[in-house]
């Protein structure tokens, strides 16, 4: 990336819960999710910037018997709705930044705040609460400019994030995310 340039990134995002969040809320993948970041070239090598997401994960469950307290059961149907805008200040490194190849090689690192609504319906009978938390990431990609020496490109990659959560019994919102999308050059 060229030092001084703005870039935008615009990416469609998947994202599939893990460990706990898969285990105890929500169990299938999320189409429904999309990031946006605004990048500063430091050096060709390193950019810094701020990225805002969106993700919804939604799962309905089978007509079960849950408890609801020591002396009562209900049958019910369960359905678990989380939806995370995560806002993340953001590095990212491309270690042969300083050579013109095709495809460019990148990781990232970044640390923010996690927006998070969670509903539960069990039956007719909801809980529901919207926090804020803690997010870190950890990513890997490649980026593609769409000419030898252009500025503007397609980028593909894989996020880990790490958000805790402990709520209604919940440890955390963990995920692993796979993206794609574009970055332009802001003039």
């Amino acid at each position: 990336m060229p030092v001084g340039e703005m870039r935008l990134n615009l990416l469609y995002n998947y994202s599939k819960p893990q460990g706990s969040f898969s285990n105890d809320m929500i169990s299938k993948g999320s189409p429904r999710g999309g990031k946006g970041e605004l990048m500063y070239g430091i050096s060709r090598t390193l950019a810094a910037g701020l990225q805002v997401g969106f993700q919804d994960y939604y799962q309905k469950y089978p007509r079960a018997v849950y408890p609801t307290n020591k002396s009562e059961d209900i049958s019910a149907v369960l359905t678990n709705s989380v939806q995370t805008t995560p806002i993340i200040a953001k590095v990212l490194f491309s270690p042969l930044g300083n050579q013109r190849l095709i495809v460019q090689p990148y990781v990232s690192a970044g640390a923010g705040l996690n927006l998070i609504n969670y509903r539960q319906y069990l039956g007719q009978f909801e809980s529901n609460d919207a926090s804020a938390g803690f997010v870190a990431q950890a990513g890997a990609g490649i980026q593609i400019p769409l000419g030898g020496l252009s500025s503007s490109g397609i980028m593909l990659g894989v996020n880990y994030n790490y958000a805790p959560y402990s709520k209604f019994g919940f440890k955390n919102l963990n995920t692993l995310d796979f993206q794609a999308g574009v970055f332009l050059p802001l003039r």
